[in-house]
């Protein structure tokens, strides 16, 4: 079955550098905080003393969907999360090889992933963090698992900051006997606030595919419940991001969405969040 291999082929779990979250149409690396920044960049990642919950889902090209969640809770010095995800890839068309192209009827793939997650302040100004995490990959008939983890470093003040690390790096999913590294890269993101309005970028080296990716974004605080940002995303072709976000008391609601490169159209991402 062609389709079959083609995305086995492909696979190693690419859907982590999918946008987990409304902001993950942005520049994610960068700008990321609260939550959102267990996703992306570890260091960024802080919470409070109470309970903290944040739910993402993605509606993409098709019948692809995913599903994030978030908890987090601060523990003395330390920031502490969990993250979890579930990227379906919806019924997929079955074709026999050559010299057929008749469907055969349809499969399913679903990557799954739990990440545990902390951070705390180093020095001044400084900070820490690193994620660890259980990634699960199934197609059709065919199942891998294998570990990966995060690791950042980041320096903020009120007026801008700077952090820089790793992501995806660990093992291999292997499936039907072809091997597949997870899609680790090297990350470098900068931003720096001019009063409501702060400007960042972020640069990514993918490093199995020895590919860069881009963004810059400019996000504004219009009123102490409203924001929005707009995004120019370089990946093999340039595309735009919107985001969205509302605030009430404890209560958040995100929206993101992008033009994404790879023919799969527009990608929405809503959002809530809460304390308890």
């Amino acid at each position: 079955m062609i389709a079959l291999f083609i995305l086995i082929s492909s696979a190693g779990v690419n859907t982590l550098l999918m946008p987990a979250s409304a902001k993950g149409v942005l520049t994610y690396y960068s700008s990321s905080a609260g939550d959102e920044a267990i996703f992306y960049n570890p260091a960024l990642f802080h919470t409070r003393e109470n309970f903290h919950l944040s739910l993402f889902y993605s509606n993409i090209y098709a019948s692809m969907k995913n599903l994030n969640l978030a908890v987090s809770k601060k523990m003395n010095n330390f920031d502490l999360g969990i993250n979890i995800m579930n990227f379906d890839y919806g019924s997929i068309i079955a074709k026999p090889e050559y010299p057929t192209e008749d469907s055969t009827g349809f499969y399913t793939a679903t990557d799954f992933y739990i990440g545990l997650c902390a951070s705390r302040p180093i020095a001044t100004n400084g900070r820490l963090g690193l994620k660890v995490k259980y990634i699960y990959e199934n197609v059709y008939i065919y199942s891998s698992a294998t570990m990966g983890f995060d690791l950042s470093i980041a320096y903020l003040n009120q007026v801008y900051g700077i952090s820089t690390g790793a992501s995806n790096i660990g093992g291999t999913i292997k499936l039907a006997n072809e091997s597949v590294n997870l899609p680790a890269k090297l990350s470098f993101g900068y931003y720096r606030s001019i009063n409501k309005l702060t400007v960042s970028m972020d640069l990514h080296y993918l490093i199995n595919t020895s590919e860069f990716e881009s963004a810059i974004a400019g996000e504004m605080r219009l009123t102490e419940n409203f924001e929005l940002g707009i995004s120019i995303n370089y990946r093999d072709s340039f595309y735009p991001g919107f985001y969205l976000g509302l605030y009430h008391r404890s209560l958040s609601i995100k929206y993101g969405a992008a033009i994404y490169p790879y023919d799969l159209g527009m990608v929405n991402n809503i959002g809530i969040g809460f304390n308890f």
